[in-house]
């Protein structure tokens, strides 16, 4: 079964994607409609964009042409990690 990525696994795979393309934070934050600092903060890891701002960080997951890695459960928390006991 396939698992769906993790918000960070995600957010990992937009910040390189930008990073390939020679895109800065302020660019990135200019295509999102959103200031620097949200910006930085999402590429960073530090959160995760609010529902209010979920639409723009999808204009952003467009423009790096990784629409087809989104999961309909992207917005659903995390699931707890599971400690692997021998």
């Amino acid at each position: 079964m396939h698992q769906r990525p993790t918000r960070s696994e995600l957010i990992q795979l937009i910040n390189q994607a930008r990073l390939d393309r020679h895109i800065s934070i302020r660019s990135a934050a200019r295509i999102a409609g959103v200031p620097a600092a949200t910006a930085q903060g999402w590429l960073s890891g530090r959160h995760f964009p609010t529902p209010a701002l979920r639409p723009k960080l999808l204009r952003l997951v467009e423009a790096l042409e990784l629409s087809d890695h989104l999961h309909p459960a992207l917005w659903l928390d995390d699931p707890p990690r599971r400690e692997i006991s021998e």
